[in-house]
This record gives C-alpha cells, sequence and structure tokens, in this order.
C-alpha cells in the first residue's frame, strides 16, 4: 500500500534528523578523542626527569631498557598534553660507568637542572646508596627502577627523598631461598656475594629468613669486582658438601660462574639461584656454550612473555615498533623497562597533583598519589610516608636464560 505523503515527508525529515545526530555524536566523539590526544605546547619549557645508569659498560643492557621505558612513558604523556597544562617531559641522562664516585657526582650535576622533578637510577645498587646523602641534601627525589638493596629506601634519612619501583632484596632474597627448598629441595646451601651494599644487603636478609626450617647457609663467600675467578669460592661451597648456590652479581661475575661450573664434573654441578643483575646485560653471548650445562634460574618481577596487562602490551607495542625487534622474546632486561614505564606515568601524576615542579612538593605528592594501573601490576596506593617501595614480593617471578638471550618464566 502507497505511502501517505505526510507519512512519506515525515520519514525523510526523521531519517535526515537521525543522520544529523549521527553526524553530530561522530564529531564530538572526534573532538573529545583530537582533545584528549592534543599534543604539548612547544613553546612552554619542558619538565626534566633525570637518569643516571652505567651506559659505558658494553655487556650492560639495564640503562638502555630503562630509557625505552622511559621514553615509551614520555612519549605516551606528551601526546595527551604532557603535564600542568601543556609542558612536555624530557628526559636527561648521564652515565656513572659503573663508579660510585661518578654516579654521585652525575647525581648532584642532574639536581641542579632547573625543572627537573626526580632522578632515576639503574641497576647498581651500591651506586643508588652513595646518592642517598645528597638526594637528600639536595632535597630531590631519587627513584630506584633496578637496584635492590634495602638501604636504598631502608635508611635514617628524615623525610625521604628516596623511592623505589623495583625489587626489594627483602622479599627478593627470601624468594629465591625459597627457590633452592621447593624446586631443588636444598637443606644445606652455598652463598656467593659481592663485597658491595648489594652483598651486605643480601647477607642480612640471608642471615634473617635462613635456619632450621629452611635453608641453611654454612658457607657464605666474599668477591670483589674485578676478581677474574670465582673458582675458589665454588670449590669452599664443594667441599662445606652445600646442595645449592645462591648467587648475587652481575652479567660478568655471572659469566665467570657459570664457566666455571660447567667445567666441573656434571655430579659436581650445583643448582644455582641468582639475582637479577646477571641479566641485565648479555650474559647469554658470554656463556654461549655452557649455558645449557648449569642449572640456573634468575629472579624477576617482570615479563612481557604472555601478559595480558593492557599497559604491558602498549610498552611491548612500542618497544617492538620503535627499535625493530621481533617479538617480546628478544627485549633485553625487561624488568627496566616496565619498571621505568610505570615511574614515569607515577611521575607524571605527582607533578599535576602538586600543580609544580618543586621537588620537595613532588616528594610530598609522592606519597599520596591515588590508584594507577600500570605495567607491572595495579598500584592501590603506589607509595606512603611509611613505605617507599611500589613493588611488594607478590610480583617474584623466575626466568631460565635461553642461548639467545630470552628471559623465559618458570613454574
Amino acid at each position: 500500500m502507497a505511502k501517505h505523503p505526510l507519512q512519506t515527508l515525515w520519514f525523510i525529515h526523521n531519517r535526515r534528523r537521525r543522520a544529523a545526530q549521527t553526524l553530530a555524536f561522530i564529531v564530538f566523539a572526534c573532538a573529545a578523542q583530537a582533545f584528549a590526544q592534543t599534543p604539548t605546547h612547544p613553546q612552554l619549557p619542558p619538565v626534566w626527569i633525570g637518569f643516571d645508569d652505567a651506559y659505558g659498560l658494553k655487556t650492560n643492557t639495564s640503562a638502555m631498557a630503562i630509557e625505552w621505558g622511559i621514553q615509551a612513558a614520555m612519549e605516551e604523556i606528551n601526546n595527551n598534553g604532557g603535564v600542568l597544562n601543556g609542558r612536555p617531559l624530557k628526559l636527561m641522562t648521564t652515565d656513572n660507568k659503573g663508579v660510585a664516585a661518578r654516579g654521585k657526582d652525575n647525581f648532584v650535576q642532574l639536581a641542579g637542572t632547573k625543572d627537573l622533578v626526580a632522578v632515576l637510577t639503574g641497576k647498581f645498587s651500591p651506586i643508588s646508596v652513595e646518592m642517598l646523602p645528597e638526594a637528600h641534601r639536595l632535597q630531590v627525589p631519587m627513584i630506584s627502577v633496578w637496584g635492590s638493596a634495602d638501604p636504598i629506601t631502608d635508611h635514617d634519612y628524615k623525610p625521604s627523598y628516596s623511592f623505589r619501583v623495583s625489587l626489594k632484596d627483602e622479599w627478593g632474597v627470601d624468594a629465591m631461598i625459597k627457590r633452592l627448598s621447593s624446586k631443588y629441595k636444598v637443606r644445606q646451601a652455598c652463598a656467593i656475594l659481592p663485597n658491595t651494599a648489594w652483598g651486605r644487603s643480601a647477607e642480612k636478609v640471608i642471615q634473617e629468613k635462613s635456619g632450621s626450617r629452611t635453608v641453611r647457609f654454612p658457607v657464605v663467600r666474599w668477591y670483589n669486582w674485578g676478581d677474574s675467578s670465582l673458582k675458589e669460592h665454588y670449590r669452599a661451597c664443594l667441599e662445606s658438601r652445600t646442595q645449592g648456590l645462591l648467587f648475587v652479581g652481575n652479567e660478568k661475575e655471572g659469566a665467570m660462574l657459570v664457566k666455571e661450573i660447567a667445567a666441573q664434573d656434571s655430579l659436581m654441578r650445583m643448582p644455582v639461584v641468582a639475582h637479577w643483575g646477571a641479566v641485565g646485560g648479555t650474559l647469554h653471548e658470554l656463556v654461549n656454550e655452557e649455558l645449557s650445562m648449569v642449572r640456573i634460574d634468575f629472579i624477576q618481577t617482570f615479563s612481557f612473555i604472555n601478559n595480558k596487562r593492557p599497559r604491558a602490551k602498549y610498552l611491548a607495542d612500542w618497544i617492538l615498533k620503535n627499535k625493530g625487534l621481533k617479538g617480546t622474546h628478544e627485549i633485553p632486561s625487561p624488568v627496566g623497562a616496565a619498571h621505568a614505564y610505570d615511574t614515569v606515568h607515577l611521575l607524571a601524576k605527582a607533578i599535576d597533583t602538586a600543580k609544580t615542579t618543586s621537588p620537595p612538593k613532588i616528594r610530598d605528592t609522592l606519597e599520596k598519589l591515588p590508584a594507577f594501573n600500570g605495567a607491572v601490576k595495579h598500584y592501590t596506593q603506589p607509595f606512603t610516608n611509611h613505605r617507599h617501595d611500589a613493588l611488594d614480593k607478590s610480583q617474584v617471578l623466575f626466568v631460565k636464560l635461553t642461548p639467545s638471550g630470552h628471559l623465559i618464566p618458570q613454574d
């Protein structure tokens, strides 16, 4: 049946009205999206974040990975308007070459920069510990995104200017001890530790956590940076009839240990649970042939592999796109990238909440930040005035290192 002319006119009018409404909604949505993605104003002065690490050590990959995490977060924040109504975040880096005195000087240099809000520190815990007096003298927040030594946040400075988005030995080394017991059924273990603030931090946890109900440590051996061999220390472990080894060190010392264990008769190769400094570099290149001959697990707090967290996937995609890698397995030092990414987002929130670049006010605001859903975890309250460690023991996992450098999560 044919429609009445008035019905036809009403139908056309109604369709045009709906189309206009749809178009208006699309325009509004696009405008809202454009507003949300408004980039920073290039004429406004930048807000600086400093980062100091051992760029000059050729086998170290932590500095590069941490910088990637910082860059990814800064690009994301700057593309969405930056901080303080359009000011861009920018990065300033220094190279401590693994030397504590140089790191301390670098901190002073960075802290003197106008509109710098904080200094991030890298893999070497002893360097972060050396920076503590300067951070508190200059009243500039120091945030460790790798170093795990307890004194980085456990000290007598009040108010504290040191924060950490990383592993802490208090629960990290405890997890390593439990790993020796649960996976390798070790009852008598040996520890090989560096004669540094990092090694002493680990020893303190060993003394507190080992005992009759867990793993005993009848032998603790100390080495110095630059030692050419750990053979005598390992022999002492064997002679004491221990069944497993807890190792704290970086990639160079880790390479020495793996090679010297691999050279032993197969029955003399103890299982090893190692701290993460050893996989914060190119260990797989230093011990490619020997790696499969040693049972060794490494502690971590994060992995990109099979990670479904939205920000973890965003960060992985950013790195793959911008750094020419083919898959998440290839991302080196993943904990550094993820910790740094989350840290920059937390700093940006602190800057906007405090409405200033004043480091003391940023420090105060960090203790009062609201919840944040990061790459590593959901931070219900990242820091408090009594707790300056953003992570906890629930982030602990263990990985195997493959000859190609992949860190594969283990049960």
